[in-house]
């Protein structure tokens, strides 16, 4: 195969017009018509895309010897990305009819150009997943981030809707973490929110979405999980923090590093997304009111607001 795509370098090069592109100009944009293919023979193109706000994302990079431009010479369709210089290029042009007859006499071209866009679909799939996994992730602890866990709780409630299944939400706060912070600086601090949300996760179930809620607080979705199912959850993971080693955890007000969380479900405590996670809310509070290091799972009839909490 790697006989086959030399020679039809070979050849595009013998067909093609050359022609010279300064560095920062545009070969096309997206969206013109298909009118040839191009060989790259020495300098840098790029595959870029254009944002709605004109920012443009480098999708890959074309060096020597790459073909480009095939698949709308092809297919007689538009462009379906925009191509730009990022050096000075010398380039073989070869208009789209000829490039068409080409490959009716060699079709066996055809496979080689088709493992070139395999090898295409290949990385930027790599490319997109991995920009996907960094929108969706918190970058100190790796969690789910709070945009994601609202988007998948949407989903989920509407899932349970059909279904009948029921739906918790477990938040939790570190306890005194100011105080951890101010005795011990942020960078131990980071390290603290790092383990606890290690800790999550080893304690969580494979498909549950546990998340940084903001700041040193956390969030658990446990799709199928009952008000009990999820206590026991969050009790398990205010035990394995408790008997942690944190370093400095021994200044903490309570003599170690733990946590206080709040329990709700759906629909038996709540049956709309903001209901669910208020409940969840006001019991974490009541359980850092009632001393901390502390799991509650029933709402209380007075509401108790955060600034409660810290009395």
């Amino acid at each position: 195969m790697a006989e086959l795509a030399a020679a039809l370098r070979a050849l595009l090069s013998e067909l093609g017009q050359e022609s010279e592109i300064e560095a920062g100009s545009w070969l096309w944009k997206e969206g013109d018509p298909g009118e040839d293919v191009v060989l790259v023979k020495q300098g840098t193109l790029q595959v870029v895309h254009e944002g709605p706000e004109g920012e443009l994302m480098v999708l890959r990079d074309l060096e020597p010897g790459s073909v480009l431009g095939e698949i709308a010479c092809l297919d007689r369709h538009q462009r379906s990305a925009s191509v730009r210089a990022s050096t000075a290029c010398r380039i073989a042009r070869v208009p789209a009819a000829q490039f068409r007859k080409l490959v009716r006499r060699r079709p066996q071209f055809l496979e080689a150009l088709l493992l070139q866009q395999l090898q295409i679909v290949r990385s930027l799939t790599g490319q997109v997943s991995r920009t996907h996994r960094r929108a969706i992730t918190d970058t100190l602890t790796r969690l789910y981030n709070f945009g994601f866990f609202n988007e998948r709780l949407e989903l989920e409630l509407e899932r349970a809707r059909a279904t009948g299944d029921p739906v918790s939400v477990v938040l939790f706060d570190t306890d005194h973490f100011k105080h951890y912070n101010d005795t011990h600086g942020h960078q131990a601090g980071n390290a603290v929110l790092i383990r606890v949300a290690e800790i999550l996760r080893a304690t969580g179930r494979r498909g549950d979405v546990i998340a940084r809620y903001g700041g040193e607080e956390f969030v658990a979705l446990l799709y199928g999980a009952s008000r009990e199912e999820a206590r026991r959850f969050a009790e398990a993971v205010r035990v394995a923090i408790e008997a942690a080693q944190f370093v400095g955890g021994q200044t903490q007000p309570l003599g170690r590093v733990t946590v206080s969380g709040g329990v709700a479900t759906f629909p038996t405590d709540a049956t709309t997304r903001d209901g669910v996670v208020e409940l969840a809310d006001r019991n974490l509070y009541q359980a850092k009111q009632s001393g901390r290091n502390r799991i509650v799972a029933s709402a209380r009839k007075r509401r108790v607001t955060r600034k409660d909490a810290y009395r």
